[in-house]
């Protein structure tokens, strides 16, 4: 089974190299190069990063003791077939894997047939299509008492019909989940966005496969450029890095079918986009607006703010009316009266009643000095 897995990635990668006229772009490559080997032939050693190697760890820990329907997505070309050829190589000892043929995907009918035939006589032949499903599930459980666990592969799961595949999840979702049959949907995120909107997307457990990074890239050639007698310095230059993620997407495919022409200099360098070229004064006019409306802004609150103070600054200020006032109660102290002038002298020029000037005069006048006399001694 593993087998067949290493046989496909091989011939995608040979494909690539062989689709040029001229007998292929590998000869090329030897020749300018000295290579031993095609680096992009090599199917190992297994890429661990950008989540390769906890997608398999995790699918060989819920393939042997898990109880939910596996879904494995990424873009193509992301490594996902690449995923499931290391799980069968390294589990095929204790794990009994199945890969369900494109054919067998096309119809109910055409996967109750082949299921009926990894059952063999467990399953009655004149059984119907979801019978033959769900009796598949139940008849797969005997499995884990035989020492090995069933596992069914649907590589391109984003093609198959959507009623296949539900039943196929209806039907393990109905038997003892821990050790019946596992299924392993491996395909793009539509495979997940069609199955999470199902009651049944509890059982499921999602793995994604992101897109490779530049310093992923040169990790995974780094090794089969060494291996291939290859110069790490002129192979995996920092313009020709540069040019492998721009052209490859981050794909493993892609990367396979453009490193060649990366290696013998026949893309050039404007079929790169190059940040300093891609920058023209259209990039400036959102910023550009931005700063015209905040200015404007600034010059009506500046305005408005003038005007508040003139107005401010014009105006009286009133004084404030002295308001008095008067405690009535008892404990209130009451007001002395205030004492008028018992003698208010007249101002010059003033009439005054006649008889009350002369004496008011009189009363102002100081009292005359009385003369003391002395007390005459008495005789003797």
């Amino acid at each position: 089974m593993g087998s067949e897995f290493q046989k496909q990635g091989r011939r995608v990668a040979q494909e690539s190299l062989n689709s040029t006229d001229g007998g292929g772009l590998f000869p090329r490559l030897q020749q300018r190069y000295s290579l031993r080997d095609n680096p992009l032939e090599m199917e190992t050693p297994f890429y661990p990063d950008a989540m390769r190697q906890h997608a398999l760890e995790t699918l060989r820990h819920l393939c042997g003791f898990g109880d939910m329907v596996l879904v494995l997505t990424g873009a193509p070309g992301s490594g996902k077939t690449r995923v499931l050829a290391e799980l069968v190589r390294s589990e095929s000892s204790r794990l009994d894997f199945h890969r369900i043929p494109a054919s067998a995907l096309t119809s109910r009918q055409a996967l109750a047939r082949y299921l009926k035939q990894l059952a063999k006589s467990g399953i009655p032949a004149d059984s119907e299509a979801r019978e033959a499903v769900y009796r598949y599930f139940r008849w797969s459980e005997s499995g884990i008492r035989r020492g090995h666990r069933q596992v069914l592969l649907i590589d391109d799961a984003e093609r198959v019909e959507s009623d296949v595949l539900n039943l196929l999840v209806a039907g393990f979702v109905a038997s003892e989940r821990s050790v019946s049959a596992v299924p392993i949907l491996a395909g793009t995120e539509q495979v997940w966005s069609q199955l999470e909107d199902r009651p049944d997307s509890a059982y499921a457990h999602h793995l994604n496969l992101p897109p490779l990074s530049r310093e992923d890239i040169k990790a995974y050639l780094e090794p089969r450029v060494h291996r291939a007698g290859g110069s790490q310095a002129e192979l995996l230059s920092t313009s020709r890095l540069k040019k492998l993620e721009v052209l490859s997407q981050g794909s493993f495919g892609r990367l396979k079918r453009v490193a060649p022409g990366v290696w013998l200099d026949m893309v050039p360098s404007s079929a790169t986009p190059s940040s300093k070229a891609g920058f023209t004064v259209a990039h400036l006019r959102w910023p550009a607006l931005g700063l015209l409306l905040l200015a404007a802004s600034w010059w009506f609150v500046s305005q408005q703010y003038e005007s508040t103070v003139q107005r401010q600054a014009g105006a009286e200020v009133e004084p404030e009316p002295v308001r008095k006032s008067i405690t009535i109660g008892p404990g209130a102290e009451e007001p002395e009266p205030e004492m008028a002038p018992l003698i208010a002298p007249a101002d010059e020029g003033e009439f005054g009643v006649p008889g009350e000037t002369n004496a008011t005069s009189d009363l102002t006048q100081p009292l005359p000095e009385t003369e003391i006399v002395p007390e005459p001694e008495p005789e003797p």
